[in-house]
C-alpha cells in the first residue's frame, strides 16, 4: 500500500508561491505522485515552489531525482524549488548526497516563502543558476566541486590492489575519512585512471549497497564495528 499524502496550497503567505506539503515516504512507489503535482504546477506557469518535508520519514534516490531534474526548468523561468522542515534522518542523507550545493533548505515553510521575496540566489549565493548544458549528475558534481575545497590530501592512499576498482577505492576512502563525499571519491577515481571514471550515481549506489550513506554507519565501518 502506498504511504504518501500530498496537499497543495496556493494562498496565504504569497499567492505567487505554491506550497506542497508531503507526508510519509517518497520512494520508487510514491515518487510519481509528487512528480505529477510538480509537473501540474509547471504547466500552469507556477515556478516558485516550496516543498514542506516535515512529515517525510524517508526519501529514496527516485525522490531526490524529482527535485533535481526540475531545477533547470524552474530556474530558467525565474523560479526555484525550496525545501523546508526536513527531519534529521532525511537531512543527513541530503547532505551526504551533496544536494545542499544545488537546493536551498529552510527550517520552516515561512522562512522559505520569505526568501522568495528577497530575491536571493537559488544556490545560496555561490552560483547564479544551474548550468545550462549539464546533466543532472554533472550539475550536482560541478556545484559540489565549485563550492568546497578538496580534502584528498588527508586521505591515506589505498593499497595497490584497490587502486582502480571503484568500489574498493570508495570503501577505502570512507574507512579513512567517514566524511568523504561522492564528488571527492569521483575525483580520486578520475585521478587514478585514464579510463572513463565512475559516474556520480554509480558511486552513490556503491555506498548504498554497502550501507554507507548515513554518517553513523560510516563511523561504524571506519571503526571496524558492525
Amino acid at each position: 500500500m502506498e504511504n504518501i499524502s500530498i496537499s497543495l496550497s496556493e494562498s496565504g503567505h504569497d499567492r505567487e508561491v505554491s506550497e506542497i506539503r508531503v507526508d510519509g515516504v517518497v520512494d520508487t512507489l510514491t515518487a510519481n505522485e509528487l512528480e505529477q503535482v510538480i509537473d501540474s504546477l509547471l504547466r500552469r506557469g507556477r515556478y516558485k515552489i516550496v516543498i514542506d518535508l516535515a512529515g517525510v520519514d524517508y526519501i529514496s534516490s527516485a525522490g531526490w531525482g524529482i527535485f533535481i531534474s526540475h531545477i533547470k526548468d524552474v530556474r530558467s523561468n525565474a523560479g526555484d524549488i525550496k525545501l523546508a522542515g526536513m527531519v534529521p534522518d532525511v537531512h543527513e542523507i541530503f547532505e551526504l548526497l551533496e544536494f545542499d550545493k544545488v537546493l536551498q533548505i529552510f527550517t520552516s515553510v515561512d522562512d522559505a516563502v520569505e526568501r522568495f521575496g528577497r530575491g536571493q540566489a537559488p544556490t545560496g549565493g555561490k552560483k547564479k543558476g544551474a548550468p545550462t548544458k549539464l546533466t543532472v549528475v554533472e550539475e550536482v558534481a560541478a556545484a559540489a566541486d565549485d563550492g568546497r575545497v578538496a580534502r584528498t590530501e588527508a586521505y591515506i592512499a589505498p593499497s595497490a590492489e584497490v587502486e582502480k576498482d571503484p568500489e574498493l577505492v570508495a570503501l577505502q576512502m570512507v574507512k579513512n575519512d567517514p566524511f568523504v563525499t561522492i564528488s571527492e571519491i569521483r575525483r580520486e577515481l578520475k585521478n587514478r585512471s585514464s579510463e572513463q571514471p565512475a559516474g556520480w550515481w554509480r558511486i552513490f549506489f556503491i555506498l548504498k549497497r554497502n550501507n554507507l550513506l548515513r554518517k553513523r554507519s560510516r563511523f561504524r565501518y571506519a571503526w571496524g564495528r558492525t
